[in-house]
């Protein structure tokens, strides 16, 4: 076989080699995505222990109620001024992690609900939506919560975390009732947010993710920060959060309209305000509601 032969052959061989090679790999990617997905759409359940102790949160009464068909549970703390706060927690979690922000507002005398999203805690379902059929949930919660003989229906806001925060940013926007609402650790866009953890197996998550029902496109709150239309925003993030950088550059303080906030506490990370500050996260949290409803 003559050289010019030989490189021929050659340069087909690496052709076919590169050509299995990016099969091999997107392969690997897809399967790995579609794992991960799996995960992210049918996350382990945390069991819910009822608070105690000299600092629990006294007079929580347990309560369900439906929402698209799943009955959703959680635990209210009456009112006592005729305003309230729907607390939202976050994946794979359940109500016990907003314990401490519930103990904050139920001081100022604001009424508390906390609840476990779909598929999450106590609550029917078994798989979940990354804040888009989890805006369900948090509509059928303000409805319960608008009907309590202690509110005043035009006296509620929203408190969310991390994918809490997200669905109470679309759930405001598209609810002018909602009087007043603060996240913590929010993302502004899902599509982003899953780029920003998964790299180039994002393709196979988002894949993964829409296959199982999910509108991904639709769970962009930063479209609509000024559908809140003069309503009280609040916007809490941790300086040292290395939970996607998206939520750290002050895109949604940046598309919001007034009156907003935006609190940083510095050395905190993902979900670790109260560790860090809770003085200061207490004092937030209550002059934000307390003038706001």
């Amino acid at each position: 076989m003559s050289s010019r032969k030989y490189r021929i052959h050659g340069v087909r061989l690496l052709a076919l080699a590169l050509v299995v090679g990016a099969v091999g790999v997107g392969g690997f990617t897809a399967v790995r995505g579609l794992r991960i997905a799996r995960g992210l759409v049918h996350p382990a359940r945390l069991p819910v222990t009822r608070p105690s102790g000299p600092d629990a949160l006294t007079d929580l009464e347990e309560v369900s109620f439906p929402a698209a068909g799943r009955q959703l549970r959680g635990w209210y703390r009456p009112s006592r001024d005729g305003t309230a706060v729907v607390l939202v927690h976050g994946f794979a979690d359940n109500r016990t992690r907003l314990l401490f922000e519930a103990r904050v507002l139920a001081g100022s005398g604001h009424g508390v609900l906390l609840f476990d999203l779909h598929g999450q805690g106590e609550s029917e379902g078994d798989a979940i939506g990354w804040g888009d059929s989890e805006r369900e949930d948090v509509r059928a919660a303000l409805a319960f919560v608008r009907a309590r003989p202690d509110v005043t229906p035009g006296r509620v806001g929203l408190f969310g975390f991390s994918l809490g925060g997200t669905t109470a940013l679309l759930v405001a926007q598209e609810d002018p009732r909602v009087k007043a609402v603060a996240v913590a650790g929010a993302f502004p866009d899902l599509a982003g947010d899953m780029g920003s953890h998964y790299g180039l197996s994002t393709w196979a998550v988002l894949w993964g993710l829409r296959r199982a029902g999910i509108d991904v496109g639709a769970v962009r709150p930063v479209d609509g920060m000024c559908r809140l239309e003069g309503r009280p925003l609040l916007l809490i993030n941790g300086g040292s959060d290395p939970d996607g950088p998206l939520k750290k550059d002050g895109s949604l303080y940046r598309a919001a309209c007034e009156p907003r906030r935006q609190w940083v506490v510095p050395e905190a990370a993902h979900g670790e305000y109260a560790q860090k500050d809770p003085e200061g996260y207490a004092r937030h949290l209550r002059e934000f509601f307390d003038p706001a409803l």
